[in-house]
């Protein structure tokens, strides 16, 4: 027999990583569909977004609209007119809860896009590198922790739109919804950076990532092409979590006064119309229950998302 017709004994190459990422994240799904709260949390949280999505087009009224004062209806109940009645002011009710969604959406996703920044930055150097780089990085962390966060950000939120008074940064629109979401993202990035931390700790000692490393891949390719997408998942949930907290957070500070007075806030409209609860309980009720079904929404998907893609929390 000659070289050319012996049989090969070289070993098939592995399977592309890639479709190993795809299989979890395919499987995750499968595990998600099963679970009737996590579904109930996408459902609500699939509809907050189509509110904020089409809310020109869902709301009856322009949030900005009083008529309903010059008609002499205001505190009116629910009605045809107004689904759910006017407020003090004239203002009808569901066109000022669903113009709130979209600030709320802006706030959760912006604060938490910040927060996980830092966070996976952070946490997956920390975690990655080791030594005395992760004993610092997570007594830093531990420090922004135990840090008062709600005291802080009313302070910083105050003190910024005080300093802004008289200078060009107060033409900016929405500036302080924009000081809100950063601050919330810069004090709400430690549960992040340590879920980040644990994942890369777990996934550098993979055999899929020490086989990358003996055929040569840079540091940079193991943590972007191989550790960070499967830390991604776990990621993702706490993030979820988080959007529903930054949200709620967002109505208290709105609610103390200290929110964005040109941004319609479902916290805002609570702390405009709770002096009226007992005339028009409809006005408080409805911001409140915008709220309560937002962030129960992101806890529920959060949930979910926890017994799919991390099975073994749940045992």
């Amino acid at each position: 027999m000659t070289a050319a017709e012996q049989p090969s004994t070289r070993k098939p190459p592995p399977k592309h990583h890639g479709t190993r990422r795809l299989g979890m994240w395919v499987l995750g799904w499968q595990r998600f569909r099963r679970n009737k709260t996590g579904l109930l949390g996408l459902v609500l949280v699939g509809i907050v977004f189509l509110v904020a999505l089409f809310c020109p087009l869902l709301a009856p009224y322009d949030p900005n609209d009083q008529s309903a004062m010059l008609e002499f209806r205001s505190k009116a109940p629910p009605s045809w007119k107004n689904p759910l009645g006017t407020d003090r002011m004239g203002y009808d009710v569901a066109s000022r809860v669903i113009y709130g969604a979209p600030t709320a959406l802006v706030v959760g996703l912006g604060s938490m896009a910040v927060a996980a920044v830092i966070g996976i930055i952070l946490g997956g150097f920390s975690g990655y590198i080791g030594g005395m780089a992760d004993e610092f990085l997570m007594r830093f962390t531990e420090f922004f922790l135990v840090v008062p966060i709600f005291i802080v950000i009313l302070v910083m939120v105050r003190i910024f739109g005080i300093v802004v008074v008289g200078t060009p940064l107060e033409e900016i629109p929405y500036l302080n919804l924009s000081t809100i979401i950063l601050i919330l993202g810069v004090f709400g990035w430690p549960p992040i950076a340590r879920m980040a931390r644990a994942e890369f700790l777990r996934l550098k000692e993979m055999e899929f990532v020490e086989a990358a490393r003996c055929i040569g891949v840079g540091r940079a390719g193991i943590i972007f092409r191989h550790i960070l997408p499967n830390a991604l998942p776990s990621l993702i949930v706490i993030i979820a979590l988080g959007i529903g907290g930054s949200i709620l957070m967002e109505a208290m500070i709105s609610f103390l006064g200290f929110g964005d007075p040109k941004a319609i806030s479902w916290g805002q409209l609570l702390s405009f119309n709770y002096e009226f609860l007992k005339i028009a309980p409809w006005a408080s009720i409805a911001p409140g229950m915008a709220i309560f079904l937002t962030v129960l929404g992101f806890n529920l998907l959060a949930d979910g998302l926890t017994d799919a893609f991390n099975p073994r929390l749940k045992e």
